[in-house]
């Protein structure tokens, strides 16, 4: 299978919004609800894709048939600690009829090159802890854990059903 990545263009809308539900396709924290997460990335990815920036890129994989197979979203940043220019990897997913044959790993790949070019220093990203499934791809492509984010819902109800 030969995988070519593209920019995207206006035709590809309908493909990123129907793979949103793989952003909340896996054990959710009991504090976070699927439809949360789903309209959050999904109003995230609208903006993105309606208003093209300098500083960002969303880019299509597809099959050499041109059947879309995945997309990613990135974004251009200075890290918090030293300032320097980073890539943050805002979103990435795979169409799941194409799961499981490394199109997450070439658009990782992909997003490198495309970093390096911007001249940036690092990618950065963040996972949802129990997503494994995408925090092995990310630890086989050498990506490592940096900063952990702690939260404690206050909401009495979150927090009976915790208890």
């Amino acid at each position: 299978m030969n995988i070519t990545i593209r920019s995207f263009e206006n035709s590809d809308i309908p493909f990123i919004e129907s793979l949103v539900p793989r952003f909340s396709g896996f054990d959710l924290p009991v504090w976070r609800t699927k439809e949360e997460i789903d309209n959050a990335n999904l109003k995230s990815l609208k903006q993105a894709m309606e208003i093209s920036h300098s500083n960002s890129a969303i880019f299509i994989a597809e099959d050499e048939g041109k059947v879309q197979a995945g997309f990613m979203y990135l974004q251009i940043q200075n890290d918090f600690f030293n300032n320097e220019k980073i890539a943050y990897l805002s979103d990435i997913a795979v169409a799941t009829a194409f799961e499981g044959r490394g199109i997450g790993r070439i658009l990782l790949t992909y997003a490198e090159k495309w970093a390096h070019a911007q001249g940036c220093q690092a990618i950065s990203l963040y996972v949802f802890a129990k997503n494994t499934h995408a925090r092995s791809i990310y630890e086989k492509s050498g990506y490592a854990e940096e900063v952990i984010k702690y939260i404690k819902p206050l909401n009495h109800k979150l927090k009976a059903e915790n208890s």
